[in-house]
C-alpha cells in the first residue's frame, strides 16, 4: 500500500517543508540550499520553496499576513517559486516557477493556485516515486 511521503493538516507546514528539502538535495543534481526557505537551482535562479499536500493547489498568499498582493512579501523577489507536491500515493513531484504570474491564478479562497495552471506556468517539473 502506498502513502503520503508528507503529513497533511494545518500545523505540518515546516516538518514538511524539512522533510522535502532534504529529499529533493537528494534527488536533484544543483540545488543548494541557501536556508529552509531559499534555494539555488541553477538555471533557474534562487528560488523560494515550500511544500504541499492540498489536492487542489498551492496556497501563495495568506489572509492578514501582508502577502496578498505581489511584492508586499520579501520572498516574492526571488528568481521563481519550487513547490515539493505531495500527490498522497507515493508520487511527488516539483515545480518551478516564475512568482508574479501565479498571483494572477489564484482562484482557491483568493489565496491558492489550482495545480493545473501551476502547471502551464511550470518552466521546470519533475515526478518523483518517495518509496
Amino acid at each position: 500500500m502506498t502513502r503520503a511521503f508528507l503529513t497533511k493538516g494545518n500545523g505540518h507546514q515546516h516538518a514538511n517543508r524539512k522533510k522535502a528539502l532534504n529529499y529533493l538535495l537528494s534527488h536533484i543534481d544543483g540545488v543548494i540550499a541557501v536556508d529552509e526557505r531559499t534555494v539555488d537551482f541553477p538555471p533557474y535562479g534562487r528560488c523560494h520553496f515550500s511544500a504541499y499536500t492540498h489536492a487542489e493547489g498551492a496556497m501563495i498568499s495568506t489572509p492578514g499576513r501582508g502577502d496578498e498582493v505581489f511584492g508586499s512579501a520579501d520572498w516574492h523577489a526571488r528568481d521563481r517559486i519550487m513547490m515539493f507536491r505531495d500527490f498522497g500515493d507515493g508520487r511527488c513531484m516539483i515545480y518551478v516557477c516564475p512568482i508574479k504570474p501565479l498571483f494572477g491564478e489564484r482562484t482557491i479562497g483568493q489565496h491558492g493556485v489550482r495545480w493545473p495552471d501551476i502547471l502551464k506556468h511550470a518552466e521546470f517539473k519533475q515526478v518523483f516515486r518517495t518509496e
